[in-house]
């Protein structure tokens, strides 16, 4: 008998030590308004986030910080953009008095946190700005933030805008159209280094819609005339772009005719004067919901995306991957490792190593409540672990990933993951919790 019981305790054990660690980071979030983590040179990691009072909450998890970048309870606030650069963190966010009074404002850290800036104010409703928001910054001190305006024209309804500054966010420029000359853009984008900031957007010019690409090569006191980089169809979903090297890449969901979805890309070696663009052939007719990358050094991307190949399907998560830095790509990977097709797998998040591991963690609705789930591969995407591996006890909470945030980052050998989760099985008011595993490791 005491055999029996000492492995079954062995076998708890194991059972229960399978999931990641997890950690309660922040509570009464408004979590449908999206939350976002990344980590700095230290290897602090930094989230931030609307409370359920819209106020924006940035938090150091490392040390325990928390400050209020957006105190005012007010419910006219709407859409953030954040980044930490150094000691330097910025959030920007837009704040709608009333009708087109539409006012953006950016705030700043300059010492790791231990004082707040006065807000800045970037634009004074001459844009009537929207909550879709990027913001960048290098070591040079430049901080670049886009955004789309509904500002209307003679020409023009929705555009994209911009505004630079080279002193660390103190003082910005004016907001120039970088989409100017088009009648409808969505989608801001924005990719900064050390040297330049690059944007795309989906724009649609005498009823053709292109993806068009722009860049500031003077640290943002002009941008180059909008480039073309292809006539395409319905862009309903949007990632951000990269560069790996010297080459520039975008990749992007869209639909052509009576509804063909297909995803597509392409690819500069020039500083975006000239594109070869990529059609994945695999994916014609799949309906993505959402679609995220990632990439090292050694020029391997990999695409993570959910979607269904029909309305009466359920979704399920894929993977494209390219070991040449995008100039070929291999076939469609299904990384959901689960014998029966009744449930739904979505809102997949990928993450590559310079070692080879990939790994992708997904929301799955195996257990009737969603759930975490993780794959990994160590030898670049080639082969991946027999059963899937839940990060989380399956079923006692509603736990999930946002379709369009970034969720998940790596510090040395373990992955962290940020996750809305909903206790009582109500949407809106929800925990945010911190995952985090090392793959086939120890916690």
């Amino acid at each position: 008998m005491g055999k029996i019981i000492t492995t079954f305790l062995i076998f708890l054990f194991l059972a229960v030590s399978a999931y990641a660690d997890e950690k309660l980071v922040a509570e009464n979030v408004k979590g449908y308004f999206g939350a976002e983590i990344t980590t700095d040179e230290k290897g602090d990691i930094w989230i931030a986030y609307y409370d359920m009072s819209r106020r924006i909450i940035v938090k150091n998890l490392n040390i325990g910080k928390e400050l209020i970048f957006k105190d005012e309870a007010e419910q006219s606030s709407r859409g953030f953009g954040f980044t930490v650069q150094g000691e330097h963190i910025y959030v920007v966010w837009r704040e709608k008095i009333s009708g087109t009074n539409k006012k953006l404002y950016l705030r700043a850290s300059h010492d790791g946190g231990k004082t707040l800036s006065d807000p800045v104010l970037l634009d004074d409703s001459t844009t009537e700005a929207l909550a879709r928001i990027k913001v960048g910054a290098n070591s040079k001190g430049d901080v670049y933030v886009t955004w789309l305006s509904e500002k209307r024209t003679e020409t023009s309804d929705y555009s994209i805008y911009a505004v630079a500054s080279n002193d660390f966010g103190k003082t910005f420029t004016k907001p120039y159209n970088i989409t100017s000359g088009y009648a409808h853009s969505i989608y801001p984008t924005l990719l900064v280094d050390e040297n330049n900031a690059y944007s795309f957007s989906y724009s649609e010019k005498n009823k053709k819609n292109y993806m068009i690409f722009t860049k500031t090569t003077d640290r943002g006191k002009t941008w180059t005339e909008p480039v073309e980089i292809k006539e395409i169809g319905v862009v309903t979903l949007f990632i951000e772009p990269i560069k790996i090297d010297k080459r520039l890449h975008v990749f992007w969901f869209n639909s052509y005719g009576e509804g063909i979805p297909i995803i597509e890309g392409a690819y500069s070696d020039d500083e975006g004067k000239t594109w070869k663009t990529i059609a994945f052939d695999e994916t014609k007719g799949f309906d993505v919901g959402s679609l995220k990358v990632s990439y090292n050094s050694q020029g391997n991307i990999y695409l993570a995306f959910g979607g269904k190949w029909d309305e009466k399907e359920k979704s399920k998560v894929y993977l494209l991957a390219s070991n040449d830095n995008g100039t070929t790509w291999g076939k469609i990977v299904s990384i959901r490792h689960y014998p029966y097709d009744l449930t739904t797998a979505m809102n997949p998040v990928v993450k590559a190593a310079e070692n080879g591991e990939v790994v992708v963690v997904w929301e799955d609705y195996r257990n009737i409540r969603s759930n975490l789930y993780m794959q990994y591969s160590k030898d670049g995407g080639k082969t991946w672990q027999e059963k899937d591996i839940p990060l989380e006890e399956p079923g006692r909470f509603n736990t999930a990933l946002w379709h369009m945030n970034n969720s998940i980052i790596k510090i040395k050998e373990k992955y962290y993951v940020l996750s809305p989760r909903s206790i009582d099985d109500k949407v809106g008011k929800e925990e945010l919790i911190l995952f985090d595993f090392i793959p086939g490791g120890s916690k």
